[in-house]
């Protein structure tokens, strides 16, 4: 298992924002960037359609790509040697996690130091985005978390055999996996290294979230902790639904 951080173009940059904004997306994942970059004006940007829209988003974000090409240099540095010195301790308490080698797995992972301030990720090619204002710290947060992901729908999709656009929203599988790394990153030596640890480490509707008047996150993680990973799935998933209802209705509360 390892990870490399690099610094995209600037296209792809423009793209990965952009593709979050689509009207389609949850509103809880759109808007970000309007605090970071309070020159992009929130009213102006949606009443664009289309190209229009993405040729005022790359217009507002030129300049500041030129302007931080310094501190892009030094983010691709401090990342990429953070990740190098925690490596090894990661992989075991990943191994630990899901009990299962990975020394040979996700060999290839890249996190694309970008402008965009939220951090999706792409299963298919083992990528994910990280903000470029974070601290390497942060970035390592950033990067245990998707690749928690990564190895989830990797031994999900091995076991269940079913169609990879099913692990993304909105659908409740990937509803489930965002609860994934919360259970996982419990693990102390993720937890001393992961700046998130003591707040949130996945969405927060999560954590207000109850089932029967106990919390979900705690209802899965006894199942997660006396279960075999495969019957951990499919009770767990069972479980979400069941109170598929309550569970959307508290995420979009």
């Amino acid at each position: 298992m390892d990870l490399t951080f690099k610094i995209p173009s600037f296209e792809y940059m423009v793209n990965s924002i952009y593709e979050i904004e689509l009207e389609d997306m949850d509103n809880f994942i759109r808007g970000h960037l309007f605090y970071f970059y309070p020159n992009i004006d929130k009213d102006k940007f949606y009443s664009f359609q289309g190209n229009a829209r993405k040729e005022y988003l790359t217009t507002c974000l030129r300049d500041i790509f030129v302007k931080e090409q310094d501190l892009f240099a030094i983010k691709i540095d401090t990342y990429n040697k953070h990740w190098f010195k925690n490596k090894e301790i990661i992989l075991e308490a990943f191994q630990d996690a899901f009990r299962t080698d990975l020394h040979n797995e996700f060999i290839d992972m890249v996190g694309y130091i970008g402008l965009n301030p939220v951090c999706p990720r792409f299963l298919a090619t083992n990528t994910f985005d990280v903000f470029y204002r974070n601290s390497e710290r942060g970035a390592l947060g950033i990067a245990m978390h998707e690749i928690v992901h990564f190895v989830w729908f990797k031994l999900w999709g091995e076991y269940f055999h079913d169609d990879i656009k099913e692990y993304e929203i909105p659908n409740l599988k990937w509803v489930f996996s965002e609860i994934i790394p919360e259970l996982i990153m419990r693990d102390e030596r993720l937890k001393l290294r992961n700046p998130y640890s003591n707040g949130q480490v996945i969405y927060e509707y999560f954590y207000k979230m109850n089932i029967d008047d106990k919390p979900i996150l705690d209802i899965l993680y006894e199942m997660y902790s006396t279960m075999t990973l495969h019957e951990f799935m499919e009770k767990g998933f069972q479980l979400l639904q069941k109170h598929e209802e309550e569970i959307r209705n508290a995420m979009h509360s």
